[in-house]
């Protein structure tokens, strides 16, 4: 629970992330990003597990739990893949625009 606390707090302060971001610091800012980016992934997947869990509880009085624990495992799963991917994606649109941002700033 402290580490869902933990990046909820941090996924907090991403809306704020870009302006923050100091191009005399790149490399801290990289690093940041890098920790802004795997607290969000740890977070939701936090979620997604409970919920997950919570599915497969509904499934425990049915007489194919079995089948309905692996169709719930596969929907989750594919439901993670696509929310990881999506949080991947704008954590690397985010650098790439804080490296574009600092290349401009050089030149």
């Amino acid at each position: 629970m402290r580490r869902l606390a933990l990046g909820l707090v941090l996924f907090g302060a991403i809306e704020g992330v870009q302006p923050n971001l100091d191009c005399g610091r790149q490399a801290a800012g990289q690093e940041m990003l890098g920790r802004l980016k795997l607290s969000e992934i740890e977070g939701k997947e936090d979620v997604s597990r409970a919920a997950m869990w919570e599915a497969f509880g509904r499934c425990a009085d049915l007489p194919s739990a079995a089948d309905c624990r692996d169709n719930a495992r596969r929907e989750f799963e594919a439901a993670w893949d696509r929310e990881k991917a999506a949080i991947e994606a704008k954590y690397d649109r985010l650098l790439q625009d804080f490296l574009v941002r600092c290349r401009a700033s050089i030149t």
